[in-house]
């Protein structure tokens, strides 16, 4: 039990190891030094396994580095299991897989209904519009908008306004949606965990 422990310990220091060296490859991608040498070497070769994933990695985006923590959460979460109950369950891992991917779906959910937000400021006082962040937070709404706008027609006379309330909305729904859900269908694999295979 003290080896899970150990491995459970590390598990969460380089959980935090690797959020570090994802917001600072966020927000300074080319930071030089020795310490941001010593992050990359610590933390790429377990990224480059998920940069391989093609679905996860799309033109503007790349969704790697969550699925990665998710996976470090959801090994966390069986470990703990088994320090505290000496054994893993089916429903245990069910419910661990679908929480750990429920709480990736409604991270993106949310960062996008923040972005699409903060995107109207511009739009609806347009004395705003000029500053360079406007830019920055279209280049991370505009593929959701899109996106939307190729499954949605609203016609030839709606404007970008409305396709991004149209987005902003559909983002909400769907987080209230999963959130739903997700508390009713999360409930149902912890029943399983009464059932050990």
């Amino acid at each position: 039990m003290q080896v899970l422990q150990v491995v459970y310990a590390v598990i969460i220091v380089y959980v935090l190891v690797l959020s570090l060296r994802i917001i600072l490859g966020w927000f300074a991608p080319h930071v030089p030094g020795r310490g941001w040498e010593i992050l990359r070497v610590v933390t790429d070769p377990y990224l480059d396994l998920f940069r391989r994933i093609r679905f996860l990695r799309g033109d503007l985006f790349d969704f790697s580095p969550i699925a990665a923590v998710l996976v470090l959460v959801l090994v966390a979460d069986l470990i703990g299991q088994l320090l505290n109950y000496g054994r893993i369950t089916v429903g245990f891992f069910l419910a661990s897989a679908f929480a750990a991917a429920w709480s990736g779906a409604r991270f993106l959910l949310l960062l996008f209904l923040i972005v699409g937000l903060l995107r109207t400021i511009p739009v609806l006082f347009p004395r705003t519009a000029g500053s360079g962040i406007w830019r920055v937070v279209d280049l991370l709404i505009q593929p959701v908008v899109s996106w939307v706008s190729r499954i949605f027609r609203l016609g030839p006379r709606a404007g970008y306004l409305q396709h991004l309330l149209l987005t902003i909305g559909l983002l909400f729904v769907a987080w209230l949606a999963g959130e739903y859900l997700f508390g009713w269908w999360g409930r149902i694999p912890y029943w399983l965990t009464l059932l050990s295979f």
